[in-house]
């Protein structure tokens, strides 16, 4: 994990990325969204972003498609495909605090969050294909392997 020196900007880049992994933690007030990254580190094939929102309050913007509407507070990617941010929508509060709306479309919807800091993290990744249609990702930099579906465990890993 490397850190981001401007988290809230590198937020306008993850536009057309993929979603991973978004988890409101209620009892932390913290809130963990991974993608995708559009720009990769050097000796990166695929890099991933993962932004955590701490003093955090959280919302569920529901979309039009019932069946989605079940993932209120967490979402995780699950096979091929997926849903994509949309858009990214910033501002800065009376209050100081920050705001921001992560836009997936009018089926799924979309989360806004406000908080009071923001931390943001990437991970560049090198991929083997192993078997067919079977990937192996490694850390670009300490070629530590992980699962696509969670390049950051340490942050939101496998739920038990």
């Amino acid at each position: 994990m490397v850190p981001m020196s401007d988290p809230r900007d590198a937020l306008d880049n993850v536009m057309e990325s993929f979603v991973l992994t978004y988890r409101y933690e209620a009892a932390r007030r913290r809130f963990i969204f991974i993608t995708d990254y559009p720009f990769t580190s050097p000796g990166s094939i695929r890099e991933f972003s993962a932004f955590v929102f701490q003093d955090a309050d959280f919302e569920r913007l529901q979309g039009d498609y019932e069946p989605y509407q079940k993932n209120y507070d967490a979402y995780q990617i699950v096979g091929p495909g997926g849903m994509v941010v949309q858009n990214v929508d910033q501002k800065v509060l009376a209050s100081g605090r920050q705001w921001v709306e992560l836009w997936f479309g009018p089926n799924f919807g979309g989360v806004a969050i406000t908080y009071g800091a923001l931390e943001g993290y990437t991970r560049g990744s090198t991929a083997k294909e192993v078997a067919p249609s079977t990937w192996e990702y490694r850390d670009s930099r300490t070629n530590e392997r992980f699962e696509f579906r969670f390049p950051f465990p340490s942050l939101a890993g496998p739920r038990d």
